[in-house]
């Protein structure tokens, strides 16, 4: 039990270096640009899709082998003994070994299609795998965008927080000294004291929910969510997006990534439909054969020598019989169907993803202009009430109601930026442009 106790304990002690060791390395620094090109190729969803698209492409080789010969090569070694009765007192025996060695070369003529339509499926399917691997890099980057600009409005939102501490901060000094010079109840006092534990309260859950979108940043990036980042500001021209509805219709059909591997995805099934009815049709092949023999008797008497053998032919086969062809043909038939609505399916999911991104593009741009010209005039009234209380002409109820309006408006315009902001970053995904920020 103490050996093990110690055991957990050094394990503990190891975790505990490692993550002071993550916190003390030194920060990364990141602008959005780099970030989404990290974001493009270290995230493990982007590798996994690099590697579907190699295997994709070693399968377009695969397909292209059947135009090419195959050669086999084989070689055997026998030995053999014989015991057999000549007279009644007499055997004969014997002892027997040969060595023999064959090459086989066999080359397609033409197969009617089966290996020019395998090629044509499996160089289709690699486009198809290309454009998935696009997607999840557009995907990625999607991400990556949405959590940078999160963690810069947090950002912001820790600072309008602290903003209203220290305003709070302000007030209370005011009341503490009207209270103490007898202009204020005692109950002002506590209001004050109360209003600064609620900022400070506002504070505090800013500052935690900057920490947890940090993580979910890292996790975008695919690094260590311990590893401290620092972001640069961004700038909005960078960030500008359509809101026209019909133009990002009409750019998502031209971009997105998931529809033309759709598009692909018919073409491929396509071809293998074709190459499941070729087939019914036969195959004309050439197929050359050399061998050596050798064979010595070793024991008793016999001939011994070398033997060679040299044939060629041209073979034409055909099934005249098998069930799996039409069978294999109608899987196919059903699978060009699936895949042509599946392409239609997908042209109205992007062309109706990218209408709403425009659509809620508009409405977030309306809504950062009405929180800001809300943010001005709250900023305005608290600055009124905060004249009004320091003169007596006004309660605290006042004064904290403005200070409420205050910290709402200004908290609304750093929700209305970033939604904004992220906005424009859904309009670039839904039109399949967003890789441009990376640029």
């Amino acid at each position: 039990m103490p050996r093990t106790l110690a055991s957990l304990s050094l394990a503990f002690a190891l975790v505990v270096s490692g993550s002071s060791a993550l916190a003390q390395a030194e920060p990364l620094a990141l602008t959005l640009r780099e970030a989404l090109r990290r974001g493009a190729e270290d995230p493990p969803a982007v590798r996994s899709a690099i590697a579907r698209a190699e295997v994709a492409r070693a399968q377009i080789e695969q397909a292209r082998a059947g135009y090419y010969p195959t050669v086999t090569t084989s070689a055997s070694a026998s030995m053999g003994f014989s015991d057999q009765p000549v007279l009644a007192n007499l055997r004969y025996q014997s002892t027997t070994v040969g060595l023999s060695a064959n090459v086989t070369v066999r080359a397609p003529i033409y197969d009617f299609g089966r290996t020019a339509n395998a090629v044509e499926a499996s160089t289709r399917g690699g486009r198809a795998s290309r454009e998935d691997l696009r997607t999840a890099r557009l995907q990625a980057m999607s991400a990556v965008a949405s959590a940078y600009l999160t963690v810069l409005s947090d950002q912001e939102a820790i600072n309008a927080a602290r903003a209203t501490v220290a305003q709070r901060e302000a007030h209370l000094r005011i009341a503490e000294g009207l209270v103490t010079a007898g202009a204020r109840p005692p109950i002002e006092r506590t209001r004050a004291e109360v209003d600064l534990d609620v900022g400070r309260l506002d504070l505090t859950s800013a500052e935690a929910r900057e920490r947890n979108d940090r993580a979910t940043l890292a996790a975008a990036l695919g690094i260590d969510p311990l590893r401290e980042v620092t972001l640069a500001a961004v700038d909005d021209e960078s960030l500008s997006a359509d809101d026209d509805p019909a133009r990002a219709s009409a750019s998502a059909v031209e971009h997105r990534p998931e529809f033309a591997a759709a598009r692909a995805r018919l073409q491929q099934a396509e071809a293998q439909a074709s190459a499941s009815r070729a087939g019914r049709l036969p195959v004309l092949a050439a197929q050359a054969s050399a061998g050596v023999n050798y064979s010595e008797r070793i024991q008793g008497q016999g001939a011994f020598g070398v033997s060679e053998q040299l044939q060629g032919a041209v073979t034409l086969s055909w099934s005249a019989l098998d069930p799996t062809v039409n069978a294999n043909v109608r899987i196919a038939d059903a699978n060009v169907t699936t895949a042509r609505e599946t392409l239609a399916q997908q042209s109205l999911q992007v062309r109706a993803a990218a209408v709403q991104a425009a659509i809620n593009l508009r409405a977030s741009r309306l809504l950062l202009d009405q929180s800001e010209r809300l943010a001005t005039s709250a900023a305005a009234n608290l600055a009124q009430a905060t004249g009004r209380y320091e003169a007596g002409a006004a309660p605290l109820l006042e004064l904290v109601d403005a200070q409420a309006a205050d910290a709402s408006a200004r908290y609304a315009v750093v929700r209305a930026r970033v939604a904004f902001q992220i906005a424009r970053v859904s309009v670039l995904t839904a039109t399949g442009e967003i890789d441009r920020l990376a640029r």
